[in-house]
């Protein structure tokens, strides 16, 4: 009941939002499946702004974490259960299966469960490895917001205000020495920053 109430008020809030999707590479070109990274203090609002149609998103299955699996649930997406500090093996794989066998898009948040804030864990560099996917990082700007005194500096957009999601250019790892390599260019992209 709480994750239904949480919803309607979301998507009631949303009316309030002036939201704009940018992409920098059109991604109805990448003819794959995408593992998509976003900051945590954004996820939020992600789900008006997903560009496809079938996509899981890793969440930490701890209290927390299930409240949001179970309002992401309403807006007819998937969950992973886990992260970095539990099952994530089990939640590795299980993304693996997903992207490989059904085509599922993925959702990470590099620095989540529990940060650093916008440090990127090595994680989604990983799926897109042993994948063969790319990654598609979703930088988040808004106009005005509060932001929570938590770990990740949680942001809500005020009302009337505008947030920007801007899709940028995928980034593909195509060898193992390019899972450490490639850490500061997805973290400069997810902050929305030349690389």
């Amino acid at each position: 009941m709480k994750a239904f109430i949480f919803y309607i008020f979301l998507r009631f809030y949303r009316l309030f939002l002036r939201i704009n999707v940018v992409e920098e590479y059109p991604i109805k070109s990448i003819n794959s499946p995408i593992i998509y990274a976003f900051w945590h203090e954004s996820i939020l609002f992600l789900p008006f702004v997903y560009l496809g149609n079938n996509l899981s998103v890793l969440i930490s299955t701890h209290k927390d974490g299930r409240l949001a699996s179970d309002v992401i649930k309403y807006f007819k997406m998937g969950t992973i259960g886990g992260s970095v500090n539990r099952n994530p093996k089990k939640a590795f794989l299980e993304m693996l299966r997903l992207i490989k066998n059904q085509a599922c898009d993925i959702g990470i948040t590099p620095d989540g469960p529990k940060g650093p804030r916008r440090k990127a864990k090595l994680g989604v560099l990983e799926l897109a490895y042993f994948s063969g996917y790319p990654i598609v990082p979703i930088a988040f700007e808004p106009k005005s917001a509060w932001r929570l005194n938590s770990w990740d500096r949680f942001t809500i957009p005020k009302p009337f205000s505008s947030i920007t999601f801007i899709y940028k250019k995928p980034i593909y790892v195509k060898t193992k020495e390019e899972i450490k390599s490639k850490v500061a260019e997805l973290e400069s992209k997810l902050n929305n920053e030349e690389y």
